[in-house]
């Protein structure tokens, strides 16, 4: 029975490691799609303002203000295409460094579609280092979910705090929403292959299996504490570079 159980779990594993391999080559190639027309547009902004400049058109307040506008639409997209390039990161290893904060920041301006207007995000980030060995890829998974369950549990407004801190060897990352909480009977589940407490539409019950594995392969450990109608937090502890 045992032997059998433990079968099926490398084949689920398996299989979500192909599927993830699969969407990092997906995601990889809209990446430079959208990155090849972005270098036109760049070129183009940087012509035009240099034209401008060159002829005093800049003085005017309007003129300079709609360039502003261009570059500050280029700057995002290119965000985005840097953390689609982060999020398709495709290896088996665990020996890249990886900087958290900056993996949140690149999962928040991923999220940022499902989070503007709607979602604050109220980030705490220790001074110190936030460096560990592992890999870049599957912890911008981890993230990328726990940050999106968070954003769906907020059904109007409401906040997600971040906040990092080291503690001895480890650095510790604490999520916690607003939103609308797990009942105590579930918490225990909520890791369980194909759990889920949402609409057939919205998830599968893989998401939060998938990154327990993949904090436990960091040598980590990923924890929930939640209340109906008050929120949740999810506690991550990773250890730190040596």
């Amino acid at each position: 029975m045992a032997t059998m159980k433990n079968l099926k779990e490398a084949q689920f594993h398996l299989i979500q490691s192909e599927k993830m391999a699969s969407l990092g080559v997906l995601t990889a190639g809209v990446a430079h799609e959208i990155n090849n027309p972005l270098n036109f547009i760049l070129g183009g902004y940087v012509g035009l303002e240099r034209y401008l400049s060159a002829n005093g058109h800049l003085k005017n307040e309007k003129v300079a203000r709609m360039l502003e506008i261009i570059k500050t639409g280029v700057e995002r997209t290119a965000n985005i295409v840097k953390s689609l390039n982060q999020f398709s990161r495709h290896k088996d290893n665990f020996d890249e460094q990886c900087d958290l904060h900056s993996i949140i920041d690149n999962c928040l301006v991923m999220l940022n579609n499902q989070l503007k207007h709607r979602v604050a995000i109220i980030k705490k980030f220790s001074a110190k280092p936030s460096i560990i060995l592992g890999n870049i890829g599957r912890l911008h998974q981890v993230l990328l979910n726990v940050l999106t369950n968070a954003s769906q549990a907020i059904k109007n407004e409401g906040t997600i705090t971040i906040l990092t801190n080291t503690e001895a060897e480890n650095i510790v990352i604490k999520l916690i929403d607003t939103g609308c909480g797990i009942a105590e009977e579930n918490l225990s589940k909520i890791t369980d292959p194909f759990f889920t407490t949402k609409d057939p539409d919205k998830g599968t019950g893989l998401g939060l299996s998938i990154a327990y594995g993949i904090i436990s392969d960091h040598g980590g450990t990923i924890t929930f504490n939640s209340k109906v109608n008050k929120g949740t937090e999810v506690k991550i502890t990773l250890p730190l570079e040596k």
